[in-house]
């Protein structure tokens, strides 16, 4: 994302969620105009947005879309298909099925 796009890309309200998983939750955009405030009271700079190593930004509800995908997936783990044994093999090609390693991935 480019600097330049962010005072259009981004708004109020928006989740930004570190590798980490530091969130921070922009408010407000800074007084000089190079960055945001922050729910926390911290401003965290236009650059810094931009920079998707550091930080992914979602609207409330895709993020909470992300959160409840995740959590499905994470309960397919004990289903019959993803435990191994006959279950695991793919009846169309005869090859090992991915999902078993998807769902050790995942936990």
């Amino acid at each position: 994302m480019v600097v330049g796009d962010l005072r259009t890309a981004l708004h109020p309200g928006t989740i930004l969620v570190s590798p980490s998983g530091s969130v921070r939750i922009l408010r407000s955009r800074t007084s000089s105009d190079d960055g945001w405030n922050c729910s926390d009271g911290a401003a965290v700079s236009d650059t810094a947005v931009a920079d998707t190593e550091m930080w992914t930004a979602y609207s409330p509800e895709e993020l909470a879309a992300r959160l409840a995908l995740a959590s499905e997936v994470c309960n397919l783990g004990g289903l019959k298909e993803l435990s191994g044994g006959l279950a695991t093999w793919d009846a169309c090609s005869g090859r090992p099925c991915a999902l078993p390693r998807l769902a050790r991935l995942i936990r």
